[in-house]
């Protein structure tokens, strides 16, 4: 399946492993990357600055292929040096989220570094394609994190259909039917992350994976009131949240956001077991939609 995001990146597979706070480790990523799909890191997963570099250091022990860092840019006093540190590694992607990117965008394109955008609505696209993204990864309704309110059979074509960059579909996607329907609706690759909460190289809790494994997407609530920002959670952790059973202080650490695909994921599986799964069903999915046989 080759599209313009394995193109740009040199992988096998249109997967983007998403980057999920205190879910998303060195060996979650490096997974993902040698598996053929891209696998990113969130900057914060490290607490401090030098825990981040650390982090960076041991992605580059375990692969030697492309990853990525999602760096938030809205009121984060770590930027600049975290930044620096991604420049001073291998990191090929740079993912931001909530606020301008055009000075990041300047500054790793200065070093050759390609930045894609989170954006849930067609205002955040224009200004992440006015500030020079190079792609944009579309958060879509159901989306575990904070997902925007469109539907990805909307988004994700009129995204595609108004900029000449790459589009990531997040939001819907599982396995293999899910990528194909991605990459069907114009995506050039998938950004997976609840069905990777559930890998075996996932830092999340046993408890969390446990969960994610065992609820249903009607277990899936969108609210603002963890984070001031509307945001997917998993009710079984918000409920205890309501209870007063979780201070203000761990609501970041016990309160566990997911999206819809809770409903899709039956078993913990070995993150790159999950990403050569879904490209292989994603090109038997497509190939018998044309009514061919596709290779293994």
């Amino acid at each position: 399946m080759n599209t313009a995001f394995t193109k740009m990146f040199d992988v096998d597979h249109p997967v983007i492993g998403a980057p999920m706070f205190l879910v998303s480790g060195p060996a979650l990523v490096a997974a993902v990357s040698n598996a053929g799909g891209l696998g990113t890191l969130p900057s914060l997963n490290g607490l401090a600055a030098e825990d981040f570099v650390a982090m960076l250091d041991e992605i580059e022990r375990l692969t030697d292929r492309p990853y990525g860092v999602n760096l938030v840019l809205k009121d984060n006093p770590r930027l600049e040096a975290d930044l620096a540190a991604c420049f001073d590694h291998r990191v090929a992607l740079i993912i931001t989220s909530l606020g301008d990117p055009a000075p990041v965008v300047e500054a790793a394109h200065a070093r050759g570094i390609k930045v894609f955008c989170d954006v849930t609505s067609m205002r955040h696209a224009r200004k992440a394609a006015a500030g020079g993204a190079d792609g944009l990864i579309a958060v879509c309704v159901g989306a575990g994190g904070h997902a925007g309110l469109l539907s990805p059979a909307v988004l994700v074509p009129w995204l595609a259909d108004s900029f000449d960059l790459p589009v990531a579909m997040a939001g819907g996607v599982a396995d293999g039917r899910g990528l194909a329907a991605a990459l069907a609706l114009g995506a050039s690759a998938a950004y997976v992350g609840t069905r990777l909460v559930a890998s075996r190289e996932s830092i999340a809790p046993d408890a969390f994976k446990q969960l994610v494994v065992d609820v249903d997407a009607e277990q899936v609530e969108y609210t603002p009131e963890v984070t001031g920002v509307h945001c997917n959670f998993l009710k079984p952790s918000l409920e205890a949240f309501r209870r007063g059973e979780v201070g203000a202080d761990q609501r970041y650490v016990k309160i566990w956001s997911a999206g819809q695909t809770v409903a899709l994921v039956h078993e913990e599986t070995p993150a790159g077991v999950i990403v050569e799964q879904m490209a292989r069903d994603a090109r038997r999915c497509l190939a018998g939609l044309m009514g061919e046989e596709a290779d293994a």
